[in-house]
């Protein structure tokens, strides 16, 4: 690989690693997903730091494998479902999830009232 070639492909890789700058008050319907894991992060972070937290004391308390595992998540947004679960339920924020991919009550009540059957899959 000559030169030019390489030093093109290292511009790539780092303008792929930089952080991006987020408004983190903007609604998530204007963001894109890896954007919306950013404003998550942040507000993670911004939580513990108010809450006078190290993060390897939160990991601890979050019961997370490692203090690395949130170091990461802090740093570019990314976390398994396990682990989001246990940061929000230690922030005592898990609450929120109640209405996610809850199912509209109004739908439910117009297919009870006309009779109808409440899908339970497709075929």
């Amino acid at each position: 690989m000559d030169k030019n070639a390489l030093l093109t492909k290292l511009k790539s890789y780092e303008k792929g690693t930089q952080r991006r700058s987020v408004d983190i008050n903007a609604s998530f319907s204007t963001l894109t997903d890896e954007e919306i894991l950013l404003v998550m992060a942040h507000r993670a972070k911004k939580l513990r730091i108010q809450n006078n937290l190290k993060q390897s004391t939160f990991s601890k308390s979050a019961n997370l494998s490692s203090a690395s595992t949130y170091s990461n998540f802090e740093q570019n947004g990314k976390v398994s479902l396990i682990n989001f679960i246990k940061i929000v339920r230690s922030f005592g924020q898990i609450a929120v999830f109640e209405n996610v991919l809850k199912s509209d009550i109004s739908a439910v009540i117009e297919a009870a009232s006309s009779g109808g059957k409440i899908k339970k899959r497709v075929r």
